[in-house]
């Protein structure tokens, strides 16, 4: 009887729906070159159901409701993802223009996923990065390179319903210390720039940067770009608790002439996943 009670209730478990979770896919590109594949992994035994919301970047910063196109399925909402399984989606990348954004993962727990962005540049072999879905936080660390010719790009969501400041430090490998912010991150919004060009103090240093909000959560890509113009996604490291770059010094001397663009075009200049590839 004990043993058909204990079958019973394993039965029953496994029939239990899962908890729900959000995650945040910080960048999504498609077109002007660019193509998006969205990697999702079910690693729970039972069925697991997921829907993913577009964020189209406008001006400023905003973004609007955007339904890219997918190869795969017509609706992002709803998808069913057997238990053991990975969904791959990829959006049709052949339209003439750039189109950047950000997107919400709503899932049963167990959904975990990624996005990998790709470049198409005739006369040269496709080039690819990464960057996970994960939560958002409240203060982001991110190990940059500005030196040799190599730059970072940077792509920053506001995934809550306010606005947001985000106080931005830096401190370079010799010990520089510079502390600046990034200008208000509307609701649902999304920012991509190359970290040099936002804040040119650090045109020619590498070091760390770090990324804090007092008053909510923010996602983040980081991607670390070459003077050839191939890239690499860069890992960002979500922390808590309060920043630990906080002393503004006297800002350090960047050196160097004017820094010249390393990535004309057809590489954008706001980091579609290679904001100035």
């Amino acid at each position: 009887m004990k043993q058909v009670t204990k079958t019973t209730l394993s039965v029953l478990l496994l029939c239990l729906p899962l908890a729900s979770q959000s995650l945040t896919i910080p960048h999504v590109v498609d077109g002007g070159g660019w193509q998006s594949t969205i990697v999702l992994t079910n690693t729970s035994a039972n069925q697991a159901s997921a829907t993913l919301v577009f964020h189209k970047e406008t001006t400023g910063g905003n973004t609007q409701a955007w339904a890219p196109p997918f190869v795969e399925v017509i609706s992002t909402s709803g998808l069913t993802l057997a238990g053991g399984s990975t969904l791959f989606l990829h959006t049709a990348g052949t339209a003439a223009a750039l189109t950047q954004g950000w997107a919400e993962l709503n899932a049963d727990s167990g959904v975990i996923g990624y996005v990998v962005f790709t470049i198409r540049v005739p006369g040269r072999q496709d080039q690819d990065g990464t960057a996970p879905a994960a939560t958002a936080s409240s203060r982001i660390l991110v190990p940059y390179d500005d030196s040799n010719g190599f730059v970072t790009g940077i792509a920053v969501t506001n995934p809550s319903g306010t606005a947001q400041t985000l106080s931005v430090g830096f401190r370079t490998t010799s010990g520089g210390v510079s502390v600046n912010t990034l200008p208000a991150v509307p609701p649902g919004g999304h920012m991509s720039f190359i970290l040099s060009n936002q804040f040119p103090v650090i045109k020619n240093h590498a070091g760390l940067a770090e990324f804090y909000s007092s008053t909510g959560n923010i996602s983040m890509i980081a991607l670390r770009f070459n003077p050839t113009s191939s890239f690499t996604a860069a890992p960002v490291y979500a922390q808590s608790g309060p920043p630990l770059i906080t002393s503004s010094g006297d800002p350090y001397d960047p050196g160097g002439m004017p820094y010249p663009d390393p990535y004309p075009n057809p590489y954008p200049t706001t980091l579609p996943a290679g904001s100035t590839h």
